[in-house]
This record gives C-alpha cells, sequence and structure tokens, in this order.
C-alpha cells in the first residue's frame, strides 16, 4: 500500500467497516450517551493484535492494516478503549504473558493524559480498569491502577468516561517500553480516526444537502453549499494522502518518520474540527440540536485533538525543521 489499498488492505477495510457499522453505529450514543463497550468482540476478531507477535496472539501485521481499522474506527466515533488496549499491547509487548492477556481483553487499559509528580493524574477511559497507560515521544508506560482513587470529571464529549486521580504514587509500574514506536502508534492511530471523522461529516452533510430544499431546490445546488463540501473533500483528501504515506513510512522504517507523523497529525486535526464544524453550519437549526449526530462528530475530534498533547508542540517541530534547514 502506498496511496492506493491492495485488495488484502481493501478486505481489512471492508471487514472492519462491516462489524463497527453493526455493532456502533453512531445512533447509540443518542441511546446510550455513555459508551460501554465489552472488549471480548473487539479481540475475538484479533483488532487487538495486528502487530502483535504471533508467539503472543498476535497477527503479525503492519502498522498500515492498523491504520485501516482505526480509520474505520473514527467514522463511527468508535470507543476509545479500542486504540488504548492496542496500543497498551505494543507497550507491554516484552512480556509475553502480560501482552498475551491484553489481546486477549482479559485486562482492560485507560488512557493517562496527564501525570503530575505530587499531584495529580488525568485517565481517559473507566476508572475500573485494571491498568492505565501513559505515553510520551521517547517511551511508554502501563500502570496498575489497583487501589488507586479517582473521581469523575466532565468531558466534552459524553461517551467517554474521564477522572481525577490524586496520588500518582499509588500507581504500580507493569511494563514500559523504550523508544518512539508506541508513540508513533498512537499518532497514526489518532490521525486516522480524526480522518474517518472529517469523512463522516461529510458524508452527513452530502446526504442532507440532497434531500434538504428551499425554494423547491436541494440546498445542495448552492454554491454557499457547493463550495463549503468541496473544501471539506480537499482537506480530506489530503489528509488521507498524507495518513497513507506516513503509515508506510513508518512500516519501511524511513528517516523522516518523524516528520510526516507530525504533517499527518496536523492535516488530520484541520480536516477533522473543520469538517465537523462545517457540517454543523450547513445543517442550519437542526444541525446545533442535540438530538442531531453533528455535534458528536465535533466533541469527538476536539477529544482526539488534546490526547497526544497540543497540536503546536507538531506544528513547531515541523517549523523547527524548516528553519533548520533554511539556515543550512
Amino acid at each position: 500500500m502506498f496511496l492506493a489499498l491492495e485488495p488484502d488492505e481493501l478486505e481489512i477495510s471492508h471487514a472492519a467497516a462491516t462489524f463497527l457499522g453493526k455493532e456502533f453505529p453512531l445512533a447509540r450514543l443518542h441511546a446510550n450517551p455513555r459508551d460501554s463497550v465489552s472488549l471480548d468482540a473487539f479481540a475475538q476478531l484479533g483488532w487487538f493484535a495486528f502487530t502483535a507477535p504471533e508467539s503472543a496472539g498476535g497477527l503479525g501485521m503492519s502498522i498500515v492494516e492498523e491504520m485501516l481499522f482505526f480509520l474505520e474506527l473514527g467514522k463511527v466515533a468508535g470507543p476509545l478503549a479500542a486504540l488504548t488496549q492496542t496500543l497498551a499491547v505494543a507497550t507491554a509487548r516484552h512480556d509475553a504473558d502480560l501482552c498475551a492477556t491484553l489481546v486477549a481483553g482479559e485486562r482492560d487499559v485507560a488512557w493517562l493524559v496527564e501525570q503530575r509528580p505530587g499531584g495529580s493524574f488525568r485517565l481517559v477511559g473507566d476508572a475500573s480498569a485494571h491498568y492505565a497507560l501513559a505515553m510520551g515521544p521517547e517511551s511508554a508506560a502501563l500502570y496498575a491502577l489497583d487501589g488507586s482513587s479517582c473521581r469523575e470529571v466532565p468531558c466534552l464529549d459524553r461517551s467517554v468516561a474521564m477522572y481525577l486521580g490524586d496520588d500518582p504514587a499509588a500507581l504500580q509500574l507493569i511494563a514500559s517500553s523504550e523508544g518512539s514506536e508506541v508513540w508513533q502508534k498512537a499518532q497514526v492511530g489518532v490521525s486516522a480516526m480524526l480522518v474517518g471523522l472529517a469523512e463522516t461529516a461529510m458524508t452527513m452533510i452530502v446526504a442532507y444537502a440532497k434531500e434538504r430544499q428551499t425554494f423547491g431546490r436541494a440546498i445542495g445546488s448552492y454554491q454557499a453549499v457547493r463550495h463549503p463540501c468541496a473544501d471539506m473533500a480537499v482537506r480530506i483528501e489530503a489528509a488521507r494522502c498524507q495518513l497513507f504515506y506516513t503509515a508506510t513510512a513508518c512500516k519501511e522504517g524511513h528517516s523522516d518518520v518523524a516528520m510526516q507523523l507530525d504533517a499527518t497529525q496536523l492535516l488530520a486535526v484541520r480536516a477533522a474540527k473543520q469538517n465537523t464544524d462545517a457540517n454543523i453550519q450547513l445543517h442550519g437549526g437542526i444541525g446545533v440540536t442535540d438530538e442531531h449526530s453533528a455535534h458528536l462528530l465535533l466533541k469527538r475530534a476536539n477529544l482526539l485533538e488534546r490526547l497526544l498533547g497540543s497540536s503546536r508542540s507538531a506544528s513547531a517541530s515541523l517549523l523547527d525543521l524548516e528553519r533548520s534547514r533554511t539556515d543550512a
């Protein structure tokens, strides 16, 4: 795969789309705002095990196949737990028994997005999870949550639980991984989910523009609607092509992977946030109502953007690279 999918990659993409469309339709978040999910269905189909070694129950595939799954997961604003579990498997890859347990979904993992020495930590995911995953650009760590005290705090995305813990010292280190591999997988996974959100937003408004009529004409016939839809398509194409190239670069070990990942993250964030916002605006009055699904996409896009820290760090990295080339 480079910028077009191979037949076997298309099969994975279609299988993921079929599974997620059936098990996690976007409408589920209206019936049950809190997206509680069992890991069993994911584990049985091997969705956590794309890049895990076969000795630990993995599939031994590459980050490309993994990216395709998260692209489809993003389209349905799927459970964040699937991404967290996959990253935990990568973190525990040197512990065969722990890795196999995570691949089988027997232990669930929350995302630890903030940790302050002597202060507090914030979890995205279930506070009753067995483990918490903390990541940085150069390392990742898996902690046991047994005995830690957490209290729930509001989250913009109501389908996701967020908790605040008061004692980081209560977290017991279970496994760790040095290097940038897990962080790179996180960047690819989050970016893929953001691109998926952007695609769903465009699909949603294009369908509405064909049906909604004013003054005897479908609103899609007006330039004020057509042009923003075209802009959405351009943003998606740019982000998707960059995503596919970056996943391939990670697979093949290109020397500029870090730069490509930052560019992918920025394009994906821009596509998701601008497309989900335009989707709301173009729907008119109904687009801002709680009953419509448009706001679910925008809220998930904002949450995903912040999982890896501010996008400013990726922007700064690219700017520093440009300055160094100019100075040279």
